[in-house]
């Protein structure tokens, strides 16, 4: 083989893998701006309004919780930590868990099961009672996995002091008393003597 086909061939190789490359970015950004939108009607939804501003924004979340798993299951990419309830059929959701986590939190698996419960619980009798008992329960999960997956700070009490407290000897205020009194550094003057 000449040297100029061999890279000929290495050059469509190279290009073939960038292509595919950008393909499954691409992807992975529609996925991502299919989210957002879904997650957008589902906020427009909680927050309400009239019959055809609610019904446009049922039209946006039902299409979007479609495309979702479509697109994921295009750009190849990996499903998310948690998988949570969009609206299974009787028959899908009877003997499978519709919510699932890799996240090994015993709490977090509890409410797992908990939210499975009253999701097939509201399949078999979709009364308003099990309805809220579902949602509730699976906002639980939801919100135990952001717990799981960006804690908070811990918050830090902040003890300010008087200027009393703080005042250096010989009644001399400076930056070191300001701060003292915001409760940024503890009042560890020296005492002078005379």
């Amino acid at each position: 083989m000449e040297e100029g086909n061999v890279r000929k061939i290495i050059v469509l190789i190279v290009v073939a893998i960038t292509n595919i490359l950008l393909a499954q970015t691409a992807s992975a950004n529609e996925c991502w701006r299919i989210e957002k939108q879904l997650q957008e009607a589902e906020y427009k939804l909680r927050q309400g309004g009239n019959a055809s501003y609610m019904k446009m924004w049922q039209k946006s979340r039902d299409h979007n919780a479609e495309e979702l798993p479509k697109c994921r299951k295009r750009s190849g990419g990996e499903e998310p930590q948690i998988t949570l309830y969009t609206g299974a059929s009787n028959a899908q959701a009877e003997n499978r868990i519709v919510v699932s986590s890799d996240i090994k939190d015993p709490q977090l698996q509890q409410l797992i099961k908990t939210c499975n419960y009253w999701i097939n619980e509201y399949n078999r009798n979709s009364s308003p009672e099990n309805l809220a008992f579902r949602d509730n329960s699976c906002r639980d999960v939801k919100t135990a996995s952001d717990r799981i997956t960006n804690p908070q700070k811990p918050f830090v009490m902040i003890h300010r002091r008087s200027a009393k407290e703080c005042i250096k000897p010989n009644n001399v205020i400076d930056n070191d008393v300001k701060l003292c009194m915001q409760g940024l550094k503890e009042p560890n003057w020296v005492t002078i003597k005379e």
